[in-house]
This record gives structure tokens, C-alpha cells and sequence, in this order.
């Protein structure tokens, strides 16, 4: 993709599987636009849409249509035939994928996706698509001769390995062969070299890697696409076979249809990036006869046109730059950081950005402001594009400014007039119209939801008719300016009537629920307001629909929170309510539930309590598992899983987790003091905690207060978080690693780890999730989850803890298996801090058979 250009690849991913579609969207989502289905037949409707996707990544076992049936159709209609397709399939797939071939199906990709390899197969089929469309757009030379026979050299030392290549290859490609490094080089560099090549990464003397490095650092032959062959578990081998420029690679033992399909790629893309190549060159020859008319026309040009060095430095700005900005050409050239320093500071970022120090090789039209050199604001309209010699050699950026002030200002006039609210600024009802229809549009397509929150001022009236209209229309500017600093993030905010408000709240992960935003909203509201030295107070009452529970269309969606703010309203001032009653009484308990939840430390309603962790080998006691619990005193004990995601939800989790390490060490130090310490203590530690970055210092703090050693202190993290938040999680446990404590993966199979990132995490310990443990006798997918995570952390030296150990059957089974450690009501529940002591005090005395 051009580096100016601001174009997104469009993909449409299929799978049935959320979890999986949320793993090809984090990998895909920072540099691809991306369309999600769960079911073939959305995907063929998905597949017709305008504008289409330009790829689609396509799950081959779904239920009712599966992958092979979504292709067919898509191959058969020639509205969706020219869309690649790439399938991403099962290991045991794998085998099924010949099918695909002949169907027509691009290339494919094994599960558990490897993120570097799914970039690279999904940027080969964009490319060569991008080739394509650039290729129609030239004629064939007259009498141009037909394509001559592809020519492939084979290169490993195991002849049986190019026998079977050159069987399967030599009806279609002229066959060129070499046994080793040193023999494929000559070939290479030689009279007639090769259109491809299928390179063997381990061999004697000079390896695949070090030829492929060689090859790619010939400036006559780096063209060459080189394609690895390698055996299935040399993940390291493909990595680093990527870095050096390698096309692709293919697994031994390997499938003659899944080969043939990669080298049709990869050399019809050289063949297409070739013949582009040759067509640009004439046109650059054509455009260095005319240099002296683009002269003419640059120096005459209307807009401020330039062109900068590599190095940033200007070789030429014209004319125009003086009365577009105010400064003369010479200015540019002595200080080459100028233009950077005349843009606005608001509009900085941007500009370094889509500017031509960006990194992008064109950009669409960005438009932003500079200060002219007499201090006026100008509006100006910026493209570039990266500038290269006949050789392909970088020759730094040519770009233009065209003043667009006056446009821009009767723009801001026209849509102030149109679309703003004239008294606040906010969106009128026109706009709010807009960016509602355009909220549900993206819902849907995303299968999203969002509130729509219909507000309306109590007692307004009685300020205008008291302190007049000037007052009111003063405080509705400050109901205005409350809500957005109260929603900063929040555009769709408008005034739709004298004091009615409307506002459109998107679901966001780990952000508040609607309820407790609007419950913010009237908290907020209802402050005074200062109106010529008088303290005013008026409140507000708040209707909410959600969408699409309550509405999958513009219409009902509005009435519904109409009636919605109707039914507040009746309660009177400062009511809040949801058009489904069900959610307006569970909105009352969440708030009922936040504001005891507030409270609840300072009253000491919360305690710990310790579960015990036993060798599944000799019955011992191995360590202990601090569980919070809270105990209120007219609800009595609330479940963790009631207060702990709403702590998280409204920000008061970090102040908890903190008060519970403060809690779990000062117990340590105090079983340590009495000689009967664990060998560890388990915190569990909650992804906002990790995410908000002071964790490290949280843990320090608590270790140092209490004066234990970090061994004694385990922390638990759940997998799902540290694949979500990847390079945040990897640096604070790296972090913590380095502090003395253990780390434990905890849920250890619900998310995506791979087994690359588990290796450089170098956690201590896997517990597997009780979901899974629970189930195991009777499930055989559990079983198989549960035999797979022991395993895995056996070859990578890691102990494996099972939770949720109820039977035992099932503790038997574990230690069969080679499980190290089980937790569970089978050895003991949870345990008071006091309990727990008399259970340490006699750990010792006696162990657990089963």
C-alpha cells in the first residue's frame, strides 16, 4: 500500500467462532478495514455490498454453509468471482484444503494463526490484486511474444525431496536443479536465472537462510521471489526466513496442489511487477522530455507546489509559496523545519502524520492550518506523493498547497448555519438526524449496540420566567459545556429543542454501562449554576432506548426513548429510566449496587479469604489463593462476580486490588512470623490494574510495607487480557519478573495464546480454568483441552495447576495426566484468614490420599 494514501485494504472475515474473529481483527484491524460474518450466508451477502471487500478470510468448518459451499457460490457469481479468497483452516484441515484448490480458493492458512504469516499471505493476494488492476490499465506492446515457460530452480541436498518436486513440476515449469547452497548461487548468477525458487532452509555448509540473504543483496536478482521449504515445526526458521525477504514457504511433507498454488502466485506477481515496472520507465522517459513545460507549469501554478530531498531539504518551491503563506521561497530553503513550525498546533500531530515526513508514499487531500508570516490563519489543502528515479531510487517528495481559506470559512459559515445549534454549538436536530441514522447503519453492519439517551432540563421554565430569557439561554450554554466535558469522547451530542438534549453513547469495552453514565449526567446537572450572581439549580430526567433491543430503526428507536423520558419525567425530577422495564430495574440496581460498592472499604465490609493448593504427587500443601469476598450488611455475602466487573466498570478496582496485595503480604508476614508461611500466596490481579500501568509500583509498595520476599507473593493474570493488551502486558510482567514474584497464567485455556507469545512470557505457571477441569469426565472436548495445556507446560517446564477439583475421580485423572497441582472443594474450600491458620498449623501433620 502507498504510504500517502490513506486507502484501507477492505476484508471480510468468516467465522463462526467470536473468539476467532476477534484474534484476525486485532492482528488485521490498525491497517485493514475490516467486515466481520458468523454464518456463510452473511457472507455472501456481505461479499455483494458496495463497496466490496477486497479479500475475504473464510473459516472452512462453520455449520449449515460451511467454507467449501461459501467459495463455490462465490466463485460461481460474477459479481464475487474476482474476490481472492483465503481459508483459514484447522491443523486437521489441512488435508481438506486440496478441495479449496480446485475450487478456486487463493491460498490458506492454518489455526492457531500465526500473525507475521497471515500479514504476509494477506498483503501477497492484495498486491497481486493491486497488480492486476494496474496492469489492465496498459496495453500490451504491438506484437509482444507469448510468455515463455516459467523457470524454477529446486534447491535441496535430500534427492528424494527433488524427485518429488520435479515430478510434480516439470509438465508446467522448466526445472532447473541444485543439491546445495554454493550450486544454487552459480545457477542464479548465471546465463538463463530462475523465475522462482524453492529453497531448502536446513542444509550442509551454506543453509537456505544464508543463501536467501545473499540472493536478496544482488541488486540484479533480490527480484526473484524465494519461497521456503521447510518441515512443520521450524516456526523460528519461517520468522527469521520472512525477515530476509522471503516470498512465502511450504511444509514438508508437502501437498504438489498447495505448491503449484503458491508458485502461480508469486510468479504472476513478479511476471505483473515486472511488466509495471517496464511501463513506468517509459513514462518516466516521456516525463524528463517534458521537464522544461512541467517547469512552466509549476512556476505559473496557481498553488504553492514543492519538492523536498530525502533528507527533508527543499530543491524546489515555487513562486506561489509567498502569497499562500506569506514567506518567500528562500525561507523554505534555509530552514527546511519552516512549514512544520506554521502549522497549527492542533493540527500538528496530523500533519506529521499525513505530511511528507509521515512515512506513506501518497496522501490524499489533507487540509489543516498554518499561521502566515503576518499572523492571519490560513486554511491550506495538502497532497504528496514519493518521488523515485527510473531505477527505483528514492528521490524524496513532490507536493503542492492549494489556499483553500476562503472555501473553508464559507464552509464552516454554511455548516454553523445548517447543522449547529446556534445558542451551544452542539449539533442541531438536521445533524443529530444524521449521526444517529449513521450509528445504526454501523451497528448493524457490526452487530453492535449503543443507548440512545433522550434529555430533558427539570423546571427550566421557572429560570425563564424568574431570571428571563438571557439566563436561560446562558445556562443551557453550560448544560452544554457539561456534557462534554462530562463525554469527551462523545460526538454525537445535540440540542434538539429549547431544553431537550439527545445523545447517541456507543458500547465500549471496560467503559460504563449507560445506566451509570446517565446517572452521571443528572449528578452533573443538577449542580448550581452561578446566573448573575444568583445560584440557580434546575435538573434533568433522562429517557434511553437501546439499540437494537428497542428499536432496529430510526423511528422506533426514537419514540421508544421518548416514552422512555416520558415515563422519568412522571416519576419527577432526576428521573432515569430505560424503555424496557426489565433494564430500568437492573440499571437501579447496578446504581444501588456502585454506591454501596463505594463505600464498602472504608466500612471494612470486604476480608480475604485463602483456598488451599495441594501437590496432586505426595498430598501436600503447596501454596494458597487469596479470594476477596464482601459481606454487606442488609444484602449479606454479594458474589464476586457480581461487584468485581462493576468495580472494574466504574474505576474503583485499582483502589481494591491495591487494598487487597496491601492485605494478602501483611498476612504472609504474619504466617512467616509464626513459622507457618506457604511456599507462595496467589493475588489475582484484574486487567485494568495491568492496564493502568502502575501495577509495578502497587506490588513494590505492598512487598516493602509488609517486609516480605516477592517469592512468597504469586500474581495471577488472566490469558485472554495478556493476548488483548500484548506489548503493555509483556513489558509490566517482564517488569514484575524481574521485581522477585511469581506469575501464573490464570482461565489457561479460554483465550488465544499462542505458544510463541507463552514462551516469552516465561510465567511460572498455567492454572487451567474450572470450566474445563469440571467437566472433563464426561466432556471429551474439555478432556482433550485439559490433557493439552498439561502437556504444554510440561515441555515448556511450567507447573500446571487444575482449579475446581470437586471429585476424586477427577484428581486421580489430573495426576495421570502429570498435572502438578490441583485446587478445588475436594481438599478445602475457601478459608477466613483464621481458618487458614489453623489449617497451615496443621499442613504438616497430615496429607491427603484419594
Amino acid at each position: 500500500m502507498n504510504r500517502f494514501s490513506q486507502h484501507r485494504p477492505r476484508i471480510l472475515i468468516v467465522d463462526d467462532v467470536h473468539d476467532n474473529l476477534h484474534l484476525l481483527m486485532n492482528i488485521l484491524g490498525a491497517t485493514h478495514t475490516l467486515t466481520a460474518a458468523t454464518s456463510g450466508q452473511k457472507a455472501l451477502e456481505l461479499a455483494r455490498r458496495t463497496p466490496q471487500p477486497e479479500l475475504i478470510l473464510l473459516d472452512i468448518r462453520m455449520p449449515g454453509m460451511d467454507g467449501y459451499t461459501v467459495l463455490s457460490s462465490l466463485k460461481s457469481d460474477p459479481a464475487t468471482s474476482h474476490i481472492p479468497v483465503i481459508f483459514v483452516s484447522a491443523l486437521d484441515d489441512a488435508a481438506d484444503v486440496a478441495g479449496g484448490l480446485e475450487l478456486g480458493v487463493a491460498d490458506y492458512i492454518t489455526k492457531p494463526v500465526d500473525p507475521e504469516l497471515l500479514l504476509l499471505r494477506v498483503n501477497t493476494q492484495l498486491a497481486l490484486q493491486r497488480y492486476r488492476a494496474d496492469a489492465a490499465q496498459f496495453e500490451e506492446e504491438p506484437g509482444a511474444e507469448p510468455a515463455a515457460v516459467p523457470s524454477v530452480l529446486l534447491v535441496d541436498d535430500v534427492p528424494q525431496n527433488l524427485h518429488g518436486l520435479l515430478e510434480g513440476l516439470r509438465d508446467e515449469y522448466r526445472i532447473m536443479l541444485a543439491d546445495s547452497g554454493a550450486r544454487a548461487i552459480e545457477l542464479v548468477q548465471g546465463a538463463a536465472p530462475p523465475d522462482l525458487i524453492l529453497l531448502d532452509i536446513r542444509m550442509p555448509g551454506m543453509g537456505g537462510h544464508e543463501v536467501c540473504q545473499y540472493l536478496k543483496s544482488l541488486p540484479e536478482h533480490h527480484r526473484i521471489p524465494i519461497i521456503f521449504v521447510t518441515v512443520a515445526n521450524q516456526a523460528q526458521d519461517k520468522l527469521k526466513g520472512f525477515a530476509l525477504g522471503a516470498a512465502d514457504y511450504i511444509t514438508k511433507p508437502f501437498d504438489i496442489e498447495e505448491v503449484r498454488a503458491r508458485m502461480r502466485t508469486h510468479l504472476e506477481l513478479s511476471r505483473l511487477r515486472r511488466h509495471l515496472e517496464r511501463q513506468v520507465a517509459q513514462r518516466t522517459a516521456l516525463l524528463q522530455k517534458s521537464e522544461e513545460k512541467y517547469r512552466i507549469l509549476a512556476d505559473y501554478s496557481p498553488n504553492w507546489e514543492y519538492w523536498l530531498a530525502e533528507d527533508g531539504s527543499y530543491l524546489y518551491v515555487s513562486p506561489a509559496c509567498s502569497a499562500v503563506s506569506g514567506y518567500a521561497p528562500a525561507d523554505f530553503f534555509a530552514d527546511s523545519g519552516l512549514m512544520e513550525k506554521i502549522v497549527e498546533p492542533a493540527d500538528r500531530a496530523a500533519w506529521k502524520e499525513c505530511g511528507p515526513g509521515g512515512g506513506q508514499a501518497e496522501s490524499a487531500p489533507f487540509v489543516c492550518r498554518i499561521r502566515a508570516a503576518d499572523g492571519s490563519e490560513r486554511w491550506v489543502e495538502h497532497v504528496a506523493r514519493r518521488v523515485r528515479d527510473a531505477a527505483g531510487q528514492a528521490r524524496g517528495w513532490r507536493g503542492s498547497y492549494a489556499n483553500i481559506t476562503q472555501r473553508r470559512q464559507t464552509e464552516q459559515q454554511l455548516d454553523i448555519a445548517i447543522h449547529r445549534d446556534a445558542l451551544t454549538g452542539l449539533s442541531n436536530r438536521a445533524l443529530f438526524g444524521e449521526l444517529l441514522a449513521h450509528a445504526v447503519k454501523q451497528a448493524g453492519h457490526a452487530q453492535a449496540e449503543f443507548a440512545l439517551l433522550f434529555i430533558n432540563l427539570d423546571n427550566f421554565m421557572t429560570i425563564n420566567e424568574s431570571l428571563g430569557h438571557s439566563a436561560g439561554d446562558r445556562l443551557l450554554v453550560e448544560v452544554a459545556a457539561r456534557l462534554r466535558a462530562l463525554l469527551p469522547g462523545v460526538d454525537a451530542i445535540a440540542r434538539v429543542g429549547g431544553d431537550e438534549f439527545n445523545i447517541v453513547l456507543e458500547h465500549e469495552a471496560n467503559a460504563p454501562g449507560a445506566d451509570l453514565l446517565a446517572q452521571r449526567i443528572i449528578d452533573a446537572l443538577s449542580l448550581p449554576y452561578q446566573l448573575d450572581g444568583t445560584s440557580a439549580y434546575v435538573g434533568a430526567s433522562i429517557g434511553i432506548a437501546l439499540y437494537p433491543a428497542d428499536g432496529a430503526d430510526l423511528e422506533t428507536l426514537q419514540s421508544n426513548a421518548a416514552a422512555a423520558l416520558h415515563q422519568a419525567k412522571a416519576k419527577g425530577p432526576g428521573g432515569l429510566r430505560f424503555f424496557s422495564p426489565e433494564m430500568s430495574g437492573r440499571a437501579r440496581e447496578r446504581l444501588a449496587l456502585e454506591a454501596d460498592l463505594r463505600g464498602a472499604l472504608e466500612r471494612r465490609e470486604f476480608s480475604l479469604h485463602y483456598q488451599p493448593q495441594m501437590d496432586l504427587r505426595s498430598g501436600e500443601l503447596t501454596g494458597l489463593e487469596a479470594l476477596i469476598r464482601w459481606t454487606h450488611p442488609l444484602r449479606g455475602n454479594v458474589a464476586p462476580a457480581a461487584f468485581i466487573p462493576l468495580a472494574e466498570e466504574c474505576g474503583l478496582i485499582v483502589e481494591l486490588g491495591d487494598w487487597v496485595l496491601r492485605t494478602a503480604c501483611r498476612q504472609i508476614r504474619r504466617w512467616s512470623d509464626a513459622g507457618l508461611a506457604p511456599r507462595h500466596t496467589a493475588v489475582n490481579i484484574s486487567a485494568v490494574q495491568l492496564s493502568r500501568g502502575r501495577l509495578l509500583d502497587s506490588v513494590r509498595r505492598a512487598l516493602d510495607e509488609a517486609g516480605i520476599p516477592p517469592e512468597q507473593l504469586e500474581l495471577e493474570i488472566t490469558e485472554s487480557f495478556v493476548m488483548l493488551e500484548r506489548e503493555l502486558s509483556f513489558q509490566s510482567l517482564a517488569d514484575l519478573r524481574a521485581l522477585g514474584v511469581r506469575l501464573s497464567i490464570d482461565d489457561f485455556g479460554t483465550g488465544y495464546s499462542s505458544l510463541a507469545y507463552l514462551q516469552q512470557l516465561k510465567v511460572h505457571k498455567l492454572k487451567i480454568d474450572m470450566s474445563f477441569v469440571r467437566d472433563m469426565m464426561n466432556n471429551s472436548g474439555n478432556a482433550a483441552i485439559v490433557r493439552a495445556v498439561i502437556a504444554l507446560g510440561q515441555s515448556l517446564g511450567l507447573e500446571v495447576i487444575a482449579e475446581g477439583v470437586e471429585q476424586a475421580a477427577q484428581a486421580r485423572h489430573l495426576r495421570e495426566l502429570g498435572c502438578d497441582v490441583m485446587q478445588g472443594y475436594l481438599f478445602s474450600r475457601p478459608l477466613t484468614a483464621e481458618d487458614a491458620t489453623t489449617f497451615l498449623a496443621g499442613a504438616g501433620k497430615s496429607t491427603l490420599t484419594f
